[in-house]
């Protein structure tokens, strides 16, 4: 394992060990926000809607790549909202651009937990879960050199450059983040208790180094 994506996987097990030992008890805006009829099923909303954006193009330091076009969200009984917005995409190369963004609530009640459901979102990012998580939004890619460590308005976050030959650049971007840490986008008691955020941006024209600047504009508000 190289130093970077050991750094990287060190931080991701300490913050990992550090959330899962938060109390569960806790009243969860997800299931209060919602009927239950939207839970397990995912329903469109308005991009501005979403806890999670980015600057627009014309604003961020990358020049495409970063207007949302649409977005939809998932509400579990696990007490989480995954949300994900589509981005402008000048490329033909398979998958979307796209800023997928998961918040852990933790059910409404210890009495609400469903031990045998598994959590969607992605709240740790150990070496075997980087791998797949390249293979899911960045299939067949070309990923150029080891991940690189970069470091926004709510910490530090992991990233890979790749390249589709002839056709696009990419950057895939990474960050798990606790409740002290997100809790400045949030009203008082309405933060979860960790979030997970991944950012694929593909462009025909942009180098990486102007892509991944648009995960430097990330910003979550409720």
């Amino acid at each position: 394992m190289t130093p970077t994506l050991r750094t990287i996987s060190r931080a991701s097990a300490v913050a990992a060990l550090l959330l899962t030992s938060a109390c569960a008890t806790t009243s969860s805006p997800v299931s209060s926000a919602s009927g239950s009829s939207d839970i397990g099923r995912w329903v469109p909303i308005e991009p501005a809607r979403a806890h999670v954006a980015l600057a627009p193009a014309n604003t961020a330091n990358s020049g495409t790549g970063t207007d949302t076009l649409s977005g939809r969200e998932l509400r579990t009984s696990q007490g989480e909202l995954i949300q994900t917005l589509t981005l402008s995409n000048n490329t033909a190369i398979p998958g979307d651009n796209e800023l997928v963004a998961s918040f852990d609530y933790g059910p409404s009640s210890i009495f609400a937990t469903d031990i045998h459901a598994p959590k969607v979102g992605r709240y740790a990012m150990a070496p075997s879960a980087l791998s797949g998580l390249i293979g899911e939004m960045l299939p067949r890619a070309n990923v150029q050199g080891e991940p690189q460590i970069r470091k926004n308005r709510y910490g530090l976050y992991g990233y890979v450059a790749a390249e589709y030959p002839g056709q696009a650049k990419c950057v895939l971007a990474w960050q798990v983040l606790d409740g002290d840490a997100i809790a400045q986008g949030f009203g008082d008691g309405g933060a979860p208790r960790r979030a997970g955020i991944q950012m694929r941006v593909c462009d025909a024209r942009a180098q990486p180094a102007e892509l991944i600047a648009s995960f430097d504009s990330l910003r979550l508000d409720l």
